[in-house]
């Protein structure tokens, strides 16, 4: 504090003395149910500590919570039988159309389901999801059937949309990519669902709280619609609330929401940039008078004069960051019998070198870590406060010399958690020791980004592993009881179809020690070396104008011989039909299997695959079954998780 009264924060000018807001954040869908997500807690704790209240709203979790209720099933059930008559009033009228005929015969097949029998299979597969019956994987499977069956009746009141268990693979039938498309989407009673969910879960809460500030968190473009439906519906029903967007999306997003003004007047008033944390805080500030609009790093806004964009940006300083508050959140109505809790140790990646990847550019510098004695004591105190003992280190990729450390220090403390992170095959892990001391530490489950079997191909990618390096890894770790889960990709520019297969086949012979595992096709994301020197890789970018709001490009290969996006397509869809099968799980979520694996104390988990069988040549003591297509829950600090559709690993 100055003479003058007012306050210096990082070199920042001068505020005065605060005068507190009540903010609400919000998390939309869709993202996995099975554990919270580390952004809003992580804005929380910063605001809390300046002395703001902080409303945060996990709407990912209610929404599903809510789906699986007798409640909105009657409320579908209703929804249904208004479209119905319509439809059948046209087909007696002889006006129906191909299309109309089309939704009339789904919406018929749903009408006739016993809604009653539907909804009480559904709260019970709640209770089995969060309960011991969770550990007896024929029962899981059932209840994640039945989630899957309710979704399907809950798409046809929103025929044409397609809205799927497992998360982040629904359809509204809108581009995000397209912004004409986006903001038709907002408006669109018949297939947004997200507007519903606005209705019934969003706007009560905000009518209820009467915050000042909304900030909605936007981490992955599945979030993109929802997370914009309900900044539309908020400012459309309380204009005088500011409402503010964040994540990586958003910050993927920069060079075009300039150029959409409508965003910036219709949908939300400020979008946050890169890290989040303290402009957030400082945006509020400025809000409440506290220090000029044009001081706040980050910021994207509009003002009399038009559209403005902060000149600096500013990095958090990860060590002096309090620890993530999630009071408030609902830790026990996930999809998961125990309590997990996601944690982020360091920013950005150590390696930072992939051509593929566009992960850091949810930074504006790239690595940035804690020393291993603070994450131990964070953990620990997680643990504590929230009496939960699971954690997913959710980093880009854990650092070789950590991952050592925090291993010491766990078994050194007994701090008695159990843990999973996302793991670079590394030269300086080629020692058992090493291994067997994460197991004992906790360590159950870790997931590769292996990408290609081929050295020339990972050369390429300037990933630069070897392939003794990855298969030493792979059976020290599994050798510990560590289950491992890899992730790859068919149709790295210049690969060929020889070397494409020869990591399907590196798959196979590894089968032993690859527990689980995950095929892409390459995908051409905007942000990506490739994408910035495209003639350095052999290929072309193709633009299309009406793609105005892009996350990756359609390419093509300069030169014949290597393997196209189509080949690439096909190759993964012949793996999944004519290899997958000793892979098939029966649970699809990191989380599902990491409680498992936690539970049972061992990698050998015959029960969870589809198909229980010992693959051929699988030594004593190493899991003989492997791999799933599980989609990763986070990339904590917003970057996109990965399932199916999302086509790049880990450093």
């Amino acid at each position: 504090m100055s003479s003058s009264g007012l306050v210096q924060i990082d070199g920042l000018p001068p505020v005065k003395e605060q005068k507190t807001s009540k903010v609400m954040l919000l998390f939309p869908p869709e993202w996995v149910p099975t554990a919270p997500y580390l952004a809003l807690p992580s804005l929380t704790a910063v605001l809390r500590q300046a002395g703001h209240t902080v409303i945060q709203r996990d709407v990912n979790i209610e929404m599903y919570d809510h789906f699986f209720t007798t409640e909105f099933l009657i409320w579908v059930k209703g929804r249904l039988g208004m479209q119905l008559k319509p439809l059948q009033d046209k087909e007696k009228a002889g006006t129906l159309r191909e299309k109309e005929a089309d939704q009339k015969s789904v919406v018929e097949q749903a009408y006739a389901v016993d809604v009653f029998d539907l909804a009480e299979r559904a709260e019970d597969a709640k209770r089995i999801v969060r309960g011991e019956r969770f550990y007896e994987a024929e029962k899981l499977e059932g209840a994640l059937n039945c989630f899957r069956e309710v979704m399907q009746y809950i798409s046809a009141a929103y025929y044409p949309a397609s809205l799927v268990f497992y998360p982040m693979e629904s359809n509204l039938g809108y581009r995000p990519g397209v912004s004409k498309e986006v903001f038709a989407c907002l408006d669109d009673e018949q297939v947004n669902v997200y507007r519903d969910i606005c209705n019934q879960l969003v706007l009560p809460a905000v009518s209820k709280e009467k915050p000042d500030v909304v900030g909605v968190s936007i981490g992955t473009q599945m979030q993109l619609l929802a997370g914009l439906t309900f900044c539309k519906m908020i400012k459309e029903t309380f204009p005088h609330i500011k409402i503010v967007v964040g994540g990586n999306v958003i910050t993927r997003l920069q060079e075009e929401l300039p150029h959409h003004e409508r965003f910036f007047t219709e949908v939300f008033d400020a979008a946050i940039l890169y890290e989040g944390e303290h402009a957030l805080l400082w945006w509020i500030e400025a809000l409440n008078g506290q220090r000029a609009m044009e001081t706040v790093p980050n910021l994207l806004y509009r003002d009399e004069t038009g559209m403005r964009q902060s000149k600096e940006v500013y990095t958090e300083k990860t060590t002096a960051l309090p620890l993530p508050d999630f009071d408030g959140f609902p830790l026990d109505h996930y999809f998961v019998p125990e309590r997990i809790i996601p944690y982020l140790a360091t920013r950005g990646c150590y390696w930072g070198r992939c051509t593929f990847c566009d992960h850091g550019q949810g930074y504006f510098d790239q690595f940035r870590g804690m020393t291993a004695q603070l994450v131990v004591e964070q953990v620990t105190a997680l643990r504590d406060k929230y009496h939960c003992k699971h954690f997913l280190f959710s980093d880009e990729s854990y650092p070789p010399a950590l991952f050592k450390k925090v291993s010491q220090l766990l078994v050194d403390q007994n701090t008695g958690i159990k843990w999973t992170t996302l793991i670079r095959f590394e030269e300086t892990l080629r020692d058992q020791a090493i291994w067997d001391l994460a197991a004992e530490s906790g360590c159950c489950t870790l997931y590769y980004g292996m990408e290609s079997a081929n050295e020339r191909v990972l050369n390429l990618m300037d990933k630069h592993a070897k392939k003794s390096v990855i298969q030493n890894n792979l059976h020290l770790a599994a050798k510990a009881g560590i289950w491992n889960h890899v992730m790859a990709f068919y149709g790295f520019p210049g690969e060929t179809r020889e070397e494409a297969l020869e990591t399907r086949q590196f798959l196979l012979d590894n089968q032993p020690v690859i527990h689980s595992t995950e095929l892409f096709y390459f995908v051409a994301y905007r942000h990506t070396p490739m994408v910035r020197n495209p003639e350095k890789f052999g290929i072309t970018i193709h633009k299309q104008e009406e793609y105005d709001l892009p996350l990756d490009y359609y390419y093509t290969l300069n030169e014949p011989g290597g393997i196209t996006c189509l080949d690439a397509m096909q190759l993964c869809e012949e793996f999944y039909r004519n290899d997958f099968q000793p892979w098939a799980v029966r649970v699809n979520a990191r989380e599902h299997v990491f409680l498992y694996i936690s539970k049972f104390g061992t990698n050998r988990l015959p029960q969870i695959y589809a198909q229980q069988q010992v693959a051929v040549g699988s030594p004593e003591g190493v899991s003989g079954l492997v791999t799933w297509p599980v989609a990763m829950s986070e990339g904590e600090d917003g970057k996109e998780g990965m399932s199916r559709v999302v086509s790049h690993g880990v450093g």
